[in-house]
């Protein structure tokens, strides 16, 4: 086979599937027209009995919203005469609310007055309790000063008392020793500075100094003795002479002996007394 019968042949079967195709399309788009026009029959009767339906409905639901709409004219009625009561209220209920709100205002200044009263009242009662606490430490301190004087008071009474006593017991001492002192030569208003003990001891040593003859004795401050006193010096029965007391300590003395009363020599041992007996 040459070329121009190749050629040939594809174009025959390039149109063989062409016609086939338009073929198949035709049959594709072929319609039954009786069998539609039953169908839409149908549909038609469907529709019909359906807006029938719809009629009947739309019919029963007009008449509702009659009904309905004469019962909302009804209430649209009511409501505004409630409405009408309710502004009135409104109006009554403002004027009410101005006048609690006038109240208010006054009650608020009031209460502000009240509240700047009880803190100034506040101030002045902080006051009279500080002032009452300082009355209460003065009250105080003055109590247990009284407490305390008062005591004291008891005590100097006491003490009072006892001196007062033991001023009786003096006064009663005082007066038997003054019998007794005018008893024995003495005169009871004497300084006791001028009254010289009576005392015995012994010469426990002797020197001499500057010409002078010092002895030391064995009785000092704890006798009695002071410097100024005299001292006579003896040895059994015989008179010695006299010294003058120079210094004193409290178990001894230190005399200087005076020449002019000195009647023999003076020795460690002699006696001493500040006062002699006679006979």
């Amino acid at each position: 086979m040459n070329l121009l019968g190749k050629i040939f042949t594809v174009l025959i079967t390039v149109i063989s599937i062409f016609v086939m195709a338009v073929s198949m399309l035709v049959y594709a788009s072929h319609k039954n027209w009786q069998q539609t026009a039953q169908g839409l029959q149908k549909q038609l009767a469907t529709a019909k009995a359906s807006n029938d339906e719809l009629e009947s409905r739309y019919q029963s639901l007009d008449s509702r919203l009659q009904a309905e709409l004469e019962a909302a004219k009804q209430n649209a009625r009511k409501l505004e005469t409630e409405r009408v009561t309710l502004l009135s209220q409104n109006s009554a209920i403002r004027s009410e609310l101005d006048q609690l709100r006038q109240k208010e205002r006054a009650n608020t200044a009031a209460v502000q007055a009240t509240q700047n009263n009880n803190e100034k009242l506040t101030a002045e009662v902080q006051s009279l309790r500080d002032e009452v606490r300082e009355n209460q430490q003065v009250r105080d301190e003055a109590f247990n000063v009284t407490v305390a004087k008062t005591d004291e008071l008891h005590q100097l009474q006491g003490q009072l008392s006892s001196l007062t006593e033991r001023n009786k017991q003096v006064v009663s001492d005082l007066a038997t020793k003054s019998a007794v002192m005018r008893s024995n030569g003495l005169d009871p208003d004497m300084p006791a500075e001028a009254v010289v003990p009576r005392v015995r001891g012994v010469i426990s040593a002797t020197r001499r100094a500057s010409g002078t003859q010092l002895i030391e004795i064995t009785v000092g401050s704890d006798d009695g003795l002071k410097p100024g006193h005299t001292v006579e010096v003896f040895r059994g029965q015989r008179y010695l002479g006299r010294a003058e007391i120079l210094e004193t300590e409290p178990d001894k003395a230190v005399g200087r002996v005076i020449r002019r009363f000195q009647q023999g020599q003076i020795q460690k041992d002699d006696n001493v007394a500040t006062k002699l007996r006679v006979g």
